[in-house]
């Protein structure tokens, strides 16, 4: 057991030798122009040429020991080569249907899953890319005006083809959003791919088109009543989450909310679980509510399941969690790293529930707003609270104008780019899942992938293509997927929700009953001076050894960061920071300056132990 964990298992897990017949990858690259071997994600990974013509070269790495890579797919036809990264859903002939869409005799659009493609048309000379509707597995393009690169790995596209100035609007956007909007990254010479995109290059590496195949659409069957809407949606999910648990050792995480739980309700419906499933959750304290929940919702299902207390550990696990985020999400948001042994240990795959909670719910926009103001909702939506402190002392000084006025146009163009969808609060969710999704969530999504390759029935285009079809009323509230569970999984729906405290089967009126026992519950946590731990950086910070790993990384003299940042104001926020870690949000700040410090030491190679 590893030490920053503690465990305990209810179930035995069998565990079992990888899919036979499946081909894994660590990375894939193609340099224009470079001569030099570009480093790598993580030691033990290093790039070997695999083809080269006179201005190309595609190298490929294999997997790391904390590094699982993704599945690929070799692809030939005629003067067409290509490499399927990742997984088509609901098809036998997954190579087939790639080769239709490299070479045109089948839409893009016709292609579903968690999947980066990349294609060579010699008789051409171009190279092709093609990502999916969410941009779900990353692709970057690199050009510094002499050399260009295209791959899978930021720090290696970077160092093949970019220089080292960063880009304050990219960095500006993270601070204020968490994310860098449109296709920015933290390099003035990258950019990153965007969903559903068509890209074409010359043999040279040079873009010569990139178009989105698919836009979202907005279209409400109004003829449907709730009662078909409920049962279109079961058959779907069903059948969405039957083929993602069809094949290979699989990973269930499950918390105490609805979305993992929605999946456990999509397994064993017909017969107790396949052998090689295994779940498992974490909480922040030993009496996890958490862990309370989900190993409750594990036992009604009979999956193999285990319970993890996650103790500080990242100041010891910043390489691998930098080699999986890539920089582009605050570090303590990828809890799942500490658990990427166990995860590794009992699985290939993992049933990634990722947002599942904004499809099956509102945004919080009023139907009436005018199509005018819907700019500055979205900059109201996504502006993080405790952004503040980045924005004035690290965006400011390097930006050349106020941070607050490139935020609010950049999202306004961001939110032009999706064109009308008529409805304002499913144009914010489109706007939202179309740029913090690939921006932030799908670096979560990299972090799984250290240990396991993540499959998602929420990304589904059978999934998405049918939320664009159900009314807003119907999913407020998380309306429709409450009774999903109620009608399907009553067993899950008898299980108290986190968020309530209540079973789904509780219409939320008063309680008397329900009122005193929360209210006993926190006058004990009163009198006892204990704080509930509910978020992964109080665990990570608030001891003697998260103190000095801030120190380390934030103060030490000599960091990079200070090269970007005015040092006496660092020293400041963390010592407001630990007078008053709650106050003013500033742990977002703490966070983000984290972060940035150990992606600058990670892009120069000095993170890799």
């Amino acid at each position: 057991m590893s030490a920053h964990l503690g465990q305990m298992t209810i179930a035995p897990v069998a565990e079992q030798p990888r899919p036979v017949g499946v081909e894994w990858i660590g990375d894939v690259l193609v340099t224009f122009g470079a001569t030099a071997t570009p480093p790598a994600r993580r030691p033990g990974a290093a790039w070997a040429t695999t083809d080269a013509a006179d201005d190309w070269r595609l190298w490929e790495a294999p997997l790391a020991p904390d590094w699982h890579g993704a599945p690929i797919i070799r692809l030939a036809a005629g003067d067409w080569s290509g490499w399927l990264l990742g997984e088509l859903y609901g098809t036998a002939w997954p190579a087939a249907d790639a080769l239709a869409g490299v070479t045109g005799h089948a839409s893009p659009n016709t292609l579903n899953g968690h999947f980066l493609l990349l294609a060579h048309d010699a008789a051409a000379g171009e190279w092709h890319v093609w990502t999916n509707r969410h941009a779900s597995l990353h692709a970057y393009y690199a050009s510094d005006g002499r050399r260009a690169a295209l791959g899978t790995c930021f720090r290696a596209t970077a160092g093949a083809a970019a220089g080292s100035d960063l880009d304050w609007e990219a960095l500006t956007g993270f601070f204020g959003f968490s994310f860098c909007p449109a296709d920015r990254t933290f390099l003035r010479d990258v950019r990153v791919l965007r969903p559903a995109g068509h890209y074409r290059f010359d043999g040279r590496g040079r873009l010569l088109s990139a178009e989105r195949y698919w836009q979202w659409q907005r279209a409400v069957d109004e003829r449907r009543s709730p009662e078909d809407t409920l049962a279109e949606y079961a058959e779907r999910f069903q059948t969405v989450m039957d083929d993602l648990t069809a094949s290979g050792r699989v990973a269930v995480p499950i918390s105490g909310g609805l979305d993992s739980r929605s999946t456990v309700a999509a397994i064993g419906v017909d017969g107790p679980p396949a052998p090689r499933l295994w779940a498992y959750a974490y909480g922040y304290q030993p009496n996890s509510i958490e862990t309370r929940l989900a190993t409750q919702v594990a036992a009604a299902r009979g999956l193999p399941f285990t319970a993890f207390t996650i103790r500080p550990y990242l100041f010891t696990s910043l390489p691998r969690v930098l080699a999986g985020v890539e920089g582009f999400q605050e570090v303590t948001l990828s809890r799942q790293a500490s658990v990427a042994e166990a995860i590794a240990r009992h699985s290939d795959y993992l049933i990634a529930a990722h947002w599942g909670d904004v499809y099956h719910d509102t945004m919080g926009v009023a139907a009436d707003t005018p199509a005018a103001n819907l700019p500055a909702v979205a900059y109201a939506k996504f502006r993080r609270v405790g952004s503040d402190w980045l924005l004035r002392h690290v965006a400011a000084p390097h930006l050349g104008q106020a941070p607050e006025e490139w935020l609010r146009a950049t999202i306004a163009d961001e939110l032009a780019r999706l064109g009308p969808l008529g409805e304002p609060d499913f144009a914010i969710k489109a706007l939202k899942i179309d740029q913090y999704g690939p921006r932030s969530v799908s670096a979560s999504l990299r972090m799984f992938q250290s240990a396991a390759f993540p499959r998602l029935p929420f990304y589904d285009t059978r999934l998405v293509d049918f939320f664009g079809t159900v009314p807003t009323e119907l999913v407020a509230g998380r309306r429709l997927q409450i009774a999903h569970l109620r009608r399907y999984a009553p067993d899950l729906a008898r299980v108290p929700w986190q968020e309530t405290g209540r079973d789904l089967f509780d219409d939320g009126g008063f309680s008397a009953g329900h009122l005193a026992r929360r209210a006993a519950g926190k006058a004990a946590r009163l009198l006892s001076g204990q704080r509930v731990i509910e978020r992964n950086w109080e665990v990570q910070f608030l001891n003697p050894a998260g103190q000095a790993g801030l120190d380390d990384w934030l103060l030490r003299p000599g960091r990079r960061l200070h090269d970007h940042v005015d040092v006496a104001a660092v020293r400041a926020l963390l010592a407001d920071f630990r007078r008053d870690p709650w106050g003013d949000k500033r742990s977002y700040a703490v966070n983000l300056l984290l972060t940035l410090s150990a992606w600058l030491d990670y892009m120069a190679g000095e993170l890799d132990v």
